[in-house]
């Protein structure tokens, strides 16, 4: 791929004692996988060439202090192809961090800074995104199968509750479609009680429908009169209602309500959504369930800092599993093509 002009919201701001790069190498394709660049400065993506891939700031385009999730698979008309974003938000002493709204103590701006590392042990002084690693091949055996895999790490700056995770990204050959987290924490870090990883933008995709074990539950019937600023939130669905399957994997799944996202139309273009249908899902594999875990929510009436109502009404805007924090804690985030029909629910909607 051709060095390519990023688009960035500034082509110049002070970033300790960087500069943001006006441009920067896209990332290269290496077999089935999407590798950050070895030229500096380089476009901080990876994953899959064909699947899900992750970002960190600056790659289009969003604020700091979050991990953009890119989807090209669902975004016929749209090359951007981003479609949510992960915050770091955990819990110290019963105050929640929020990575992406706290300034960071490094030069001053709003996120907190984060990082590609290649490994967890990877202790060095924060790094400009754009000077990051390949990530790390490896293989899985699954039965008689050799699995092929891609990690990388994510270090976060400090924040302001004292906490300073650290996220191993992993991409699985088998599954296309999803990136596996897993938590830990710097030893400078302050105790974590939980590691909250939440997606953000669900009404990016106007996501009205939760999808729990036997019911589904509309947001505009959680929130039918409410509008204006700010987030609506409801009480947390405890693990017996998180849809389980027969080996103890557990999901809950957000979809939108539409036929056809893209032909809605929004007053802003930033947020428009060109993609088609697709289920954006937490999954627990058995061998990472740990009780107690719970699912929260929580709505908007208006796409978030601007006075644009979101057409159809209320949609769930933050999506989160709430688990206590061990090290390598693991969820796995995904966004596929399938219906939850396609992918074991009996329920309908």
């Amino acid at each position: 791929m051709k060095t390519i002009t990023a688009v960035w919201a500034l082509s110049f701001v002070a970033m300790g004692a960087a500069v943001l790069p006006s441009k920067s190498a896209a990332p290269v394709t290496d077999g089935i996988w999407v590798r950050p660049s070895a030229k500096i400065p380089a476009e901080p993506i990876i994953g899959f060439k064909d699947g899900i891939r992750i970002g960190l700031w600056p790659s289009p385009n969003g604020p700091r202090g979050i991990i953009r999730i890119y989807a090209p698979y669902i975004f016929p008309k749209d090359a951007l192809s981003r479609i949510n974003f992960i915050a770091i938000e955990p819990i110290v002493n019963g105050h929640r961090s929020l990575s992406e709204l706290e300034h960071s103590s490094l030069d001053g701006l709003p996120g907190k800074r984060l990082w590609f590392v290649d490994d967890i042990e990877n202790m060095s002084p924060p790094k400009t995104p754009w000077r990051c690693p390949q990530g790390k091949t490896g293989t899985l055996k699954v039965g008689e199968k050799d699995i092929l895999t891609l990690s990388i790490a994510i270090r976060v700056e400090k924040l302001d509750n004292g906490a300073e995770p650290i996220i191993l990204a992993t991409f699985r050959e088998d599954r296309p479609h999803e990136v596996a987290f897993k938590c830990y924490s710097a030893k400078s870090g302050a105790t974590m009680e939980s590691c909250v990883l939440t997606a953000t933008m669900g009404n990016f995709a106007r996501a009205r429908l939760l999808w729990l074990a036997d019911e589904v539950v509309d947001s505009r019937k959680l929130w039918p009169d409410r509008s204006g600023h700010g987030f609506f939130p409801t009480p947390d669905y405890p693990a017996e209602n998180i849809h389980k399957t027969e080996d103890g994997t557990l999901t809950v799944a957000i979809t939108p309500n539409e036929s056809d996202p893209a032909l809605v139309k929004v007053a802003r273009d930033w947020w428009t959504c060109k993609a088609s249908i697709a289920t954006q899902y937490w999954r627990k594999y058995p061998e990472s369930v740990k009780a107690p875990i719970s699912v929260r929510v929580n709505g908007r009436a208006l796409y978030y800092g601007t006075n644009v109502a979101i057409p159809g009404g209320v949609s769930y805007e933050n999506f989160e599993l709430i688990e206590k924090f061990t090290p390598g804690v693991e969820s796995a985030f995904g966004v596929t093509p399938l219906i939850p029909a396609k992918m074991g629910w009996k329920t309908s909607k």
